[in-house]
C-alpha cells in the first residue's frame, strides 16, 4: 500500500488552482486547499467534497500552516504573487517539493532564490490540451510529480531542458 501524500495547492481558488483541484481530488492523497479568499474557498471545499466523497480536502486560508502540513506544494498563482507566496512559505518549505504552475516557458530563477533549500520544479499545463511539462533538477522527483500529474489525469512529459 503506498503512502498518502498530503498536497497543499496554494492558490486554490485562481483558476489554474481550481482546475488542479479537481484533477486532484480523485487521487488518493490529502489535498490542502490554500486560499486568502474565503468567501470562496469554504464553498469550494465543500463542493468538491460533495463531489468527490472519498477525497480528503481541508481548506486553510494560512499558507504557512498548509504548507508546513504539505509533502508536495503546488503553487498555482498568478505570476506576480509567485515571489510572495514562496515568502510565506520558506520557512516551512524546507526540503520539500514545490511545483511552481507556469503560464508560458519562462525561468523559475526568483522561487528557487527565496526557496533554496526546497526542490523547485517548474511545470507548463496546456489546459486545452491537458498536457503537462515538467523540469526539475532531480529525476526522481521529477518521475514522483509526473506519476502524481498522470494518476490526476494530466499527460506529462519531462523536459530537462527547460532553465529552472
Amino acid at each position: 500500500m503506498a503512502i498518502k501524500k498530503t498536497i497543499a495547492i496554494v492558490g486554490a481558488t485562481e483558476q489554474t488552482g481550481r482546475e488542479i483541484v479537481n484533477k486532484f481530488a480523485s487521487v488518493p492523497h490529502r489535498l490542502v486547499l490554500v486560499s486568502n479568499r474565503p468567501s470562496e474557498l469554504y464553498p469550494f471545499a465543500q463542493n468538491i467534497s460533495k463531489r468527490y466523497p472519498e477525497a480528503e480536502v481541508e481548506p486553510l486560508e494560512c499558507v504557512k500552516e498548509g504548507c508546513w502540513e504539505a509533502d508536495i506544494i503546488i503553487i498555482a498563482v498568478a505570476p506576480n504573487e509567485e515571489k510572495e507566496m514562496a515568502e510565506l512559505m520558506k520557512e516551512v518549505a524546507t526540503q520539500k517539493i514545490v511545483v511552481a504552475i507556469t503560464q508560458n516557458e519562462n525561468d523559475c530563477e526568483e522561487l528557487e532564490k527565496v526557496l533554496p533549500y526546497s526542490i523547485v520544479v517548474k511545470s507548463y499545463i496546456n489546459a486545452e490540451t491537458n498536457e503537462v511539462l515538467l523540469s526539475g533538477k532531480s529525476d526522481t522527483v521529477n518521475k514522483e510529480i509526473s506519476y502524481i500529474f498522470n494518476q490526476a489525469g494530466y499527460n506529462t512529459t519531462i523536459k530537462s531542458t527547460i532553465k529552472i
